[in-house]
């Protein structure tokens, strides 16, 4: 019996492990939820208590199917890796925007 987390039936089935992103957290009627992306641009939303401990918006999912179901697997690595690199692309536009404004250009700072 594995550990980890079932989410929900009724999801799209991965052909082998997916990467699934958590686009938000929210309230709903039914308790806590979490909006996911996945891999085509649709979104789902499960019972945040059908997802690994600790998930928090912007994470990376491994989601895999197996003979009991959907399994979800948190991936703090990835998670980190592509939210410095989302930060470094920021970075540079705010860089290159800041050099527009300086040229009598109107652009303002982009936040996160």
């Amino acid at each position: 019996m594995s550990s980890e987390p079932h989410l929900p039936e009724g999801l799209p089935r991965p052909e082998s492990a997916d990467l699934w992103t958590v686009d938000g957290l929210e309230e709903t009627p039914q308790g806590r939820a979490a909006r996911l992306e996945l891999p085509d641009g649709q979104t789902v939303v499960v019972t945040l208590g059908s997802l690994p401990e600790g998930v928090r918006a912007g994470d990376l999912l491994a989601v895999s199917g197996g003979p009991d179901g959907l399994h979800a697997r948190r991936l703090p690595e990835a998670t980190q890796t592509r939210r410095e690199e989302a930060q470094r692309r920021l970075d540079a536009l705010n860089t290159q925007n800041a050099l527009t404004a300086q040229n009598g250009d109107d652009a303002g700072e982009i936040t996160l």
